[in-house]
């Protein structure tokens, strides 16, 4: 039996890891500065890179969502969810490589966005990327508080804030190099887990049964599943989902500076390569096709109805304790927890960089001493760590999957101008800004007023990523202005930077 005080224990004992790693890390590097804090002194081998990103883009959605896509969609739903997250990254690497050729000392993107666009415009993607983040840690939590609450019986809000304030404090004090020395000790064991637990529940379940299951609910209408298209690799909803998956994780990547910041301290741009390619392609890409359907499989093989789930977010915790009992389960909610720290930690060590360098730098104290930044990069984390388990409490018994679609609307429709603007001279912040409102507003009003719920997301997200590339890509024609990106290789930040 999963008591509590197992659960309270879980999360006391990734408490003391993550205050040894950052009392190593403070000890070793005990004259930190801004560009030390903010992207690890610039110098992280390729290996490090890869497993950071790896693990940051291992979300709890990744595993859970994931097998919630199996529920919903059936065979080709971890498949739709796989493909879509990874398409973004492969937009992302160009957009890395080409920032930092011709801006090499930027930090963060919204530097970029200030010297190419202007002020204004760079201020609206600050709020895009503030939002963007607390986005994502208010989501870890969440999905943390499941596992727990699942698994353990521990009280859901409890979970959502201690978590919040344990991955928020970590960062606070030990910045992007705590989060990348996090995760590549957690890319090992989440691997391990994967690839032991995994085969087991096959094993106990058999490949046989899960196809049976499929069939039944493609073919039963009292399945407590039933889905014509459970067995149809090539059904619409499935598909339908795999383009929103593309829209939903465009924002998140392209917007989301953890993974500019991860790109700004690796050591090389021969080596930023690399890495993200392993640590998206080789490494993530596998985890969310098999979990959408080995768990996926599992729920329609069992019979389980929605109601005894709870929420459909609750497949993954609920086939692990009932094929693997309870140390299955334990091991489950581990794994769970390192995916959500390490996700929320890279969130907030981007928000580190934003908040410090394009915030309080240059609105709040213009003259701030390096020391001055370093204490505001660390106390507004800590802060935002309790804004954020604040936020969690409110969603208790709302699926992973449908916050997952719903952030796809709020956040794809900035990264047309991101990055149409790194490379062509032509498109000005008027026609930017102009795209972005556009997007947005018809993403959302397909998503509240199609009276359909089996089309408003898909319509919205196609809206709020498409139509402002449709709209600039319009326009540049028309436009004679053209901006000279040779000034940005002369670009000083106002703190050290190590190249």
């Amino acid at each position: 039996m999963n008591t509590p005080i197992m659960g309270y224990s879980v999360i006391i004992l990734f408490a003391v890891i993550m205050t040894a790693i950052t009392l190593f890390i403070n000890k070793k590097d005990g004259n930190q500065n801004v560009g030390d804090l903010l992207t690890a002194g610039r110098r992280v081998p390729f290996g490090l890179v890869a497993a950071s990103v790896c693990v940051a883009w291992i979300w709890t959605g990744t595993i859970m969502a994931s097998a919630e896509a199996g529920v919903w969609f059936g065979i080709n739903g971890g498949f739709n969810y796989a493909w879509g997250a990874v398409v973004p990254f492969m937009i992302f690497i160009p957009i890395a490589l080409r920032l930092r050729k011709i801006m090499p000392k930027t930090t963060t993107f919204i530097e970029f966005i200030r010297e190419r666009f202007g002020t204004k415009l760079a201020n609206v993607y600050l709020l895009f990327g503030i939002a963007l983040v607390l986005y994502v840690c208010v989501m870890q939590a969440v999905g943390i508080a499941y596992a727990f609450e699942y698994t353990f019986h521990l009280n859901f809000k409890v979970v959502a804030f201690l978590s919040a304030v344990l991955f928020s404090s970590f960062i606070a004090m030990s910045g992007l190099k705590g989060s990348i020395y996090n995760s590549v000790f957690q890319f090992f064991i989440i691997m391990i887990v994967i690839f032991v637990t995994i085969p087991l529940i096959i094993n106990s379940v058999g490949l046989e049964n899960m196809y049976e299951g499929m069939l039944r609910a493609a073919t039963d209408t009292s399945h407590p599943q039933h889905n014509p298209d459970a067995l149809n690799f090539f059904g619409s909803a499935g598909w339908m989902y795999g383009l929103s998956a593309v829209v939903i994780a465009m924002g998140q990547v392209v917007l989301s500076q953890g993974y500019y910041s991860t790109a700004a301290a690796a050591s090389s741009s021969k080596g930023l390569f690399w890495a993200y390619l392993i640590g998206t392609i080789l490494a993530w890409l596998p985890i969310p096709m098999i979990f959408g359907n080995v768990i996926g499989g599992s729920v329609y093989h069992l019979g389980v109805s929605s109601e005894e789930l709870g929420v459909s977010t609750g497949a993954a915790p609920y086939i692990f304790d009932y094929f693997l009992g309870s140390g299955g389960a334990i091991i489950f909610v581990i794994m769970i927890f390192m995916a959500g720290l390490t996700t929320g930690g890279n969130g907030l060590a981007g928000l580190q960089a934003m908040l410090t360098i394009d915030f309080y730098k240059r609105y709040v104290n213009k003259h701030a001493t390096e020391k001055q930044q370093l204490t505001f990069g660390r106390g507004v984390i800590f802060a935002l760590g309790i804004t954020i388990g604040i936020c969690s409490l409110f969603l208790e018994g709302v699926s992973l999957l449908t916050i997952d679609i719903f952030s796809g609307i709020l956040f794809a429709a900035p990264t047309a101008s991101l990055i149409i603007g790194l490379w062509s001279g032509r498109l000005n912040p008027k026609v930017s800004l102009f795209s972005i409102v556009i997007g947005l507003a018809s993403g959302l009003s397909a998503y509240f007023m199609i009276d359909n719920d089996d089309l408003n997301w898909f319509v919205g997200n196609m809206l709020s990523l498409f139509l402002p590339f449709i709209i600039i890509l319009i326009s540049l024609p028309f436009t004679h202005q053209k901006y000279d990106f040779n000034k940005l290789k002369n670009y000083q930040p106002e703190h050290k930077i190590n190249l």
